[in-house]
């Protein structure tokens, strides 16, 4: 929507809540003073009661919509100034005090030569009509206060939904670039020394048998640490197989689990079909969130009692990702204060952050079972 058309909306608003308010005020006046004087006035002046309370409503009536014509004409909701904005609601005020005067004379309320009751008539009503326009931009200012309020709110939203996408970007970014690195350069100086150890080893085997048994040594602890240490902590970053999709990269998760714990893998087809890497599908955050998710809550299954058999559950439900993963480890044992520092009380509030939960319950009679939801298109993807 253009600014223009944004500007136009709120004029439209602005002379509806004006209009309406005034016009709302003004009628509980005019039927009020209407029932005053026929019933009420009528009994302490005699020659009141003559006039049939129609009239009195018809003239107060057009008066009303006098006024509310009135301020519509002037521009009153366009006004920003206070001086410039109380002579147009005098001036509509005093419209409506002298055609509902006029009227009156016209349907015999008063008599025209009735000059007293005629200047009291126009100056009550030049006074109450401007009393409800008064109301009508209270109500108007009103409005205005909340719709600046509200587009503040929207805009620091937007600041921070965007502040929350360029840092997603960048992590993902880094996470990639870290991994790339370790898997690639550190992997290969590691595989250079390891070459240059062994051929010192071979020319020292025979001259120092204690030397050479350091050499394979630390040759061991080089294909140890690159084995491990290297390419762990290189699918922590960024997790195996991620590139080719979730599914892949769950499986390849799952098959580093020691193979005396049986798993088992369910993927809904609407899910398949959507993390096909050939098609537009999940992003690479998405995935990378949703692995996160698994991660954790295979890592809480070793650490609380190895389970003989892990289930994870991969479903798309509407616009959202649900994964499930269970075990039949020990029992699980509710915190009485969850830990905000746990890696789970981390990954739900990033979950909430884009509009997704997190819980974990137990299950009968042993184990666990996590529950979460993500909500597509939510987390950004690099551009």
């Amino acid at each position: 929507m253009t600014p223009a058309a944004v500007r136009h909306d709120d004029l439209v608003a602005d002379r509806l809540t004006l209009l309406r308010g005034t016009g709302i005020v003004a009628i509980g006046y005019a039927v009020g003073a209407s029932v005053q004087s026929a019933w009420i006035y009528s009994e302490l002046v005699p020659e009141w009661g003559q006039v049939d309370l129609w009239r009195r409503l018809v003239a107060n009536g057009v008066g009303v919509l006098a006024l509310v014509v009135g301020l519509g004409v002037l521009g009153a909701h366009r006004v920003q100034g206070p001086v410039l904005l109380t002579v147009r609601l005098l001036a509509a005020a005093l419209l409506m005090g002298v055609l509902r005067v006029a009227v009156q004379v016209g349907l015999g309320v008063h008599a025209a030569d009735d000059t007293r009751s005629l200047l009291a008539e126009t100056v009550t009503g030049a006074f109450i009509a401007f009393v409800s326009a008064g109301i009508g931009v209270w109500a108007l200012v009103s409005r205005r206060r909340m719709r600046v309020a509200t587009r503040a709110a929207e805009r620091q939203a937007v600041s921070v939904e965007l502040a929350l996408q360029a840092l997603e970007v960048e992590e993902i970014r880094v996470r990639r670039q870290v991994a790339e690195g370790l898997h690639g350069t550190v992997q290969q100086r590691l595989l250079l020394i390891d070459a240059r150890l062994a051929k010192v080893e071979e020319q020292v085997d025979d001259a120092a048998p204690g030397v050479a048994q350091d050499i394979a040594w630390a040759r061991a602890e080089l294909a140890a640490s690159r084995e491990q240490d290297v390419r762990q902590m290189s699918r922590l970053l960024y997790p195996e197989r991620l590139e080719m999709g979730l599914v892949p990269a769950v499986r390849a998760l799952l098959g580093r689990l020691p193979t005396s714990i049986a798993t088992r893998l369910e993927v809904g087809e609407e899910l398949r079909t959507l993390d096909d890497p050939s098609q537009v599908g999940l992003t690479v955050a998405e995935r990378l969130l949703a692995v996160r998710v698994v991660e954790e809550a295979v890592s809480n299954a070793l650490k609380n009692g190895p389970p003989a058999l892990v289930e994870v559950g991969l479903d798309l439900v509407g616009d959202e990702l649900r994964i499930v993963v269970s075990n039949d480890g020990n029992p699980y044992v509710t915190p009485a204060a969850p830990d905000p520092a746990s890696g789970t009380a981390r990954l739900d509030q990033r979950l909430q952050l884009v509009g997704g939960a997190l819980r974990v319950v137990g299950r009968h009679p042993t184990g666990a079972r996590l529950e979460a939801s993500l909500r597509l298109g939510a987390v950004p993807d690099e551009p």
